[in-house]
């Protein structure tokens, strides 16, 4: 499986021409991440709501800036904590830890609730990176199409609508074990993306290129 994006080490020119489209003007600065103890993973919303009622402060909406592999770059909408001394705290909890995120104010913005898609620029013409990010762009409209767009957490799916999940779920993890496979920290002795419990090199191996 492709690694998650990390936080940039560098404002390199993917990283500028990012920030550039999704909040003109404003600078990018790195903010400390200290999960609050009654955070829940990657609900930043809700968490800094509920951390302003007791702590107060205010909560700043902008985008986290990502990077994957300089493979592609990645903006999501995203909230911290401004504390009552003005500090910038992001209190959300990660699926993938990091000690910092490189965030993105976006004065004006506001979270209606509803999912709001993460902004992927490839770095460089890949057919296979261009394939990926255009993979995750269905999977989100498919995720928030109609009544789903309001709905949070686990959902159940049948019928055509499972079929087309599969479908795309299989597409994304296919196309990220072969660009994990161009990763330079990739190892063959690492679990497979499939989720067998098994080594990449003695289960997946082979779905990747040659």
């Amino acid at each position: 499986m492709l690694k998650a994006p990390v936080t940039p080490s560098l404002l390199s020119e993917p990283i500028i021409r990012i920030c550039t489209e999704v909040s003109p003007g404003q600078t990018p600065v790195y903010v400390e991440v200290i999960p609050d103890a009654k955070a829940t993973v990657n609900d930043c919303f809700p968490n800094v709501e509920r951390k302003v009622s007791y702590d107060g402060g205010v909560m700043v909406i902008g985008w986290s800036i990502w990077e994957s592999s300089g493979l592609f770059v990645e903006a999501e909408f995203h909230a911290v904590w401004q504390s009552p001394t003005g500090d910038l705290i992001d209190i959300t909890p990660k699926s993938a830890p990091s000690s910092r995120i490189l965030f993105l104010p976006q004065p004006g913005a506001v979270y209606s609730g509803r999912q709001v898609n993460n902004v992927r620029r490839a770095i460089g013409n890949d057919p296979e990176v261009n394939a990926y990010l255009r993979a995750h762009d269905a999977m989100f409209e498919f995720l928030n199409r109609g009544a789903r767009a309001t709905q949070h957490g686990m959902m159940s799916l049948g019928g055509k609508d499972l079929v087309e999940y599969e479908a795309l779920a299989g597409t994304i993890q296919m196309l990220g074990m072969r660009l994990a496979k161009r990763d330079k920290h990739y190892s063959p002795y690492l679990p497979c993306w499939c989720g067998s419990g098994k080594k990449a090199k003695w289960c997946h191996k082979s779905a990747g290129p040659r």
